[in-house]
């Protein structure tokens, strides 16, 4: 690894007179790039009044490479199921053409993995086999330095200079356990996240296949270490099909295109060259605590801002945000300018919804969230279009006075000139037997499940607080603030107290819920940034996103010296009006937080549970992965089981 002091950036890297700070909030998240350009001293045009910065010091051309497609694998029918072997093998990936071949762990030798495409009704049966050799290809290194963050954080351009090796991932040997995100099956089948393979070993996994036609994903699951699992590069999409589906006419073929978004960073050598090796880069606080991934360079399908040729006509995008941490804020621009209702979301994480509804301003996709989008590109023939990765606060329709390193490329399509714009019309109905829960569909017998995301507590560390209410007369003789207890106001001024009873993945409480049942969940962000939550075995509606003052809450002692209070009423957006797997709780403004981190959200959400076994609900942030995860058991109802709304113990 390179050698410097601490405190001198790169030497090489400064000569190309831009260097990057990646855009955390208030340093927490790299919830979207919030660049700051930093020149060196005798850069040409440092400080005020100088020249516009340019891009040369990200040392790769941008729109170079054409986007790939990822390969597509089909099951084999065998009786009444149908059956597929997935490789996971070490391989050299060309990531841009002008940047070595990157050493990554792939499913079946690229990145992203192959498309694996099914038909609902088919149960799969998939032999996940391990081939992987060596230890991880990635550098895990830490820019935060003793006693608090360097002045200038060197998170977001290439190098390891002026970091740290973080200790214990170099050797991390190719153990792995994949998970079908998104897919309804079974605890044994789910990738649990200890159940791990080893090289020379398969895992066996059954799949019911039984869902609405919808775009999952597969990754890597391996407990503490799927941040840089993922990061090497073991993650692949799943695509599932049905007749409702294809009798819309939908745009196919080369008109339907997966889009898988993730950032990543690379090493430099003594030259100053990038050498096509992985670097995780993240701020460490105390020992344990990964600030959340963010990297200078955006990837689709696995190639460094690619360009798109596509005709003047209705395109169909998968757009799948695979990225550790990041949150990608999505909008196209022709001319510098964001084009208007761009987006067309017709489907969400588990399928088609009911009518498309038109994106007002970015589309918001948190780690782990899928969104199927049209876009009709006939009223730009001749032209290019970029998607970009936008800050908050550029509003549609209005040019930004931005430069490309504070409004950072996705990638580029090019409009042909000629060519016909079909007869496509977007359907007016996509999905008949789309149905939203109604007031009678919800239970009313049985009080909310409450999770409370906090911020780094004592240990440094972020947490999941699972709660529960206390009796009114209980919550009198209580004096505040007191750990773990949190008043929550709402919008008619009652206030329900709440009393923490896990936190750590190994506390021995867990939610036990009923096989077949539907639960309310509450998620309430006390935290300075977004967290995108992921319940396993299950499958949920959002019902509503509201913003609350969070200033009541005491973070010193962690617990509220006055209730948190409801503010008002926030909209959802269009990809999150249907089935969903993932939801980010996010704080007001989703992207920048206020003063201190207020004020934050309040998430309620539907969930049913159609599936059997041991899973776990967590933030979907991998570098957050490890610190905020819990167990979570699905039990047969009825007399003799664990089930219904009853805490177990396992």
């Amino acid at each position: 690894m390179e050698t410097a002091s601490a405190e001198t950036p790169d030497p090489h890297f400064l000569k190309r007179r831009t260097l990057l700070r990646g855009g955390a909030v208030a340093g927490l998240g790299a919830l979207v790039p919030a660049y700051t350009v930093l020149a060196a001293p005798d850069a040409p045009g440092a400080g005020a009044g100088g020249a516009e910065p340019s891009a040369d010091g990200l040392m790769l051309t941008k729109f170079k490479d054409p986007l790939r497609t990822p390969p597509v694998l089909r099951p084999v029918a065998r009786g009444g199921h149908d059956e597929l072997t997935v490789r996971m093998r070490t391989a050299d990936v060309r990531v841009h053409s002008e940047l070595p071949p990157v050493r990554m762990w792939t499913y079946e030798g690229s990145h992203p993995g192959p498309t694996i495409e099914a038909v609902r009704g088919r149960r799969l049966r998939v032999a996940w086999e391990n081939h992987l050799t060596g230890s991880v290809p990635v550098t895990a290194v830490d820019f935060g330095q003793p006693g608090g963050p360097s002045p200038d954080p060197l998170t977001n351009y290439p190098g390891t200079r002026g970091c740290q090796e973080v200790p214990g991932v170099a050797g991390l040997q190719p153990w792995a356990a994949v998970h079908l995100h998104g897919m309804l099956t079974g605890g044994g089948n789910d990738g649990w996240m200890e159940n791990l393979t080893g090289p020379g070993d398969v895992q066996l996994s059954a799949y019911p296949n039984d869902q609405p036609a919808t775009t999952l994903w597969y990754h890597d699951h391996t407990h503490h270490v799927s941040r840089f699992s993922v990061y090497a590069g073991l993650a692949g999409l799943f695509v599932c099909r049905d007749e409702e589906e294809r009798a819309l006419g939908l745009p196919r073929g080369r008109h339907e295109v997966p889009l898988v978004l993730a950032d990543r960073n690379f090493a430099l050598d003594d030259s100053g060259a990038l050498t096509g090796r992985l670097v995780h880069k993240v701020e460490m606080v105390g020992t344990k605590l990964m600030r959340v991934h963010a990297a200078p360079y955006t990837l689709v399908n696995g190639v460094i801002w690619p360009y798109l040729e596509v005709e003047p006509r209705w395109y169909r995008f998968r757009i799948v945000n695979t990225a550790n941490s990041r949150i990608y804020r999505l909008m196209l621009l022709a001319d510098g300018r964001p084009v208007p209702g761009a987006f067309h979301v017709i489907g969400t994480d588990q399928g088609l919804i009911d009518k498309p509804l038109p994106v007002d301003g970015a589309l918001n996709l948190s780690s782990g969230e899928r969104a199927d989008v049209l876009v009709d590109f006939s009223a730009f023939r001749g032209r290019s279009l970029k998607l970009v990765n936008t800050m908050d606060g550029v509003p549609p329709g209005e040019s930004s006075p931005r430069n490309d390193l504070l409004e950072p490329d996705v990638m580029q399509f090019r409009v042909a000139g000629r060519g016909s714009a079909g007869r496509f019309t977007p359907p007016a109905v996509l999905s008949p037997t789309f149905e939203r829960p109604t007031h009678h569909d919800l239970p009313h017998d049985s009080a909310p499940r409450w999770v409370v995301l906090a911020g780094p507590g004592s240990a440094n560390m972020p947490e999941l607080w699972e709660m529960e209410e206390v009796p009114e007369s209980e919550a009198a003789g209580l004096t505040l603030p007191a750990a773990g207890i949190v008043q929550v106001k709402d919008a008619a001024g009652s206030v329900t107290t709440l009393r923490r009873t896990a936190m750590g993945y190994d506390d021995g409480r867990t939610f036990t819920v009923a096989h077949g049942g539907t639960e309310i969940w509450k998620y309430l962000n006390l935290a300075a940034s977004p967290h995108p939550m992921h319940i396993h075995l299950a499958h949920f509606h959002v019902l509503s996103r509201e913003t609350y003052d969070v200033t009541g809450f005491d973070r010193t002692v962690r617990g509220s010296a006055r209730p948190v209070a409801y503010l008002g009423a926030a909209e959802l957006e269009p990809h999150e009006r249907g089935v969903k797997d993932v939801v980010r709780v996010g704080t007001a403004g989703q992207i920048r937080p206020g003063p201190n981190g207020t004020p934050g959200e309040l998430v309620t959400v539907a969930v049913r549970f159609p599936v059997v076994g041991r899973g776990v609900h967590h933030c979907h942030m991998l570098e957050h992965e490890q610190h905020m995860t819990r167990p979570l058991v699905v039990a047969p109802a009825g007399p003799g089981h664990a089930g219904g709304h009853a805490e177990g113990h396992h």
